[in-house]
């Protein structure tokens, strides 16, 4: 994204939680789910569902936010939208924070050396 600013655009990448929209409402078909899928697809479809309706996000106060944000001289370059997803990005940076920390010494072993003359 920042190269594109020596051509003054500007970027921004929005990563919503979940609002109450009706994405997961009756506007989405759930077919019937392979047995096998159950574990995965269809707990992810079960959620979606049970989700609707309880999600934390207000569609008017994201688009005022967006709204704001293209006004902006100088908006982010990425912006979580709502406190699911905030407390999502904020648990899955934690985890990958701690594996880095534990690979960090096979991670470096990596690094080219060079022969001594």
């Amino acid at each position: 994204m920042t190269e594109l600013a020596p051509l003054g655009v500007k970027v921004t990448i929005f990563e919503p939680g979940g609002f109450r929209t009706d994405f997961a409402g009756s506007s989405q078909t759930i077919h019937k789910i392979r047995p096998e899928y159950d574990a995965t697809v269809g707990q992810a479809a079960r959620f979606q569902l049970d989700y609707n309706g309880k999600q934390p996000g207000d569609p008017a106060k994201a688009a005022q936010v967006i709204l704001k944000v293209v006004r902006m001289d100088d908006p982010p370059i990425r912006l979580l939208l709502g406190s699911d997803a905030l407390k999502i990005v904020q648990t899955a940076d934690a985890r990958k924070a701690a594996a880095d920390r534990k690979w960090s010494t096979l991670s470096a072993s990596t690094d080219f050396v060079a022969a001594k003359t």
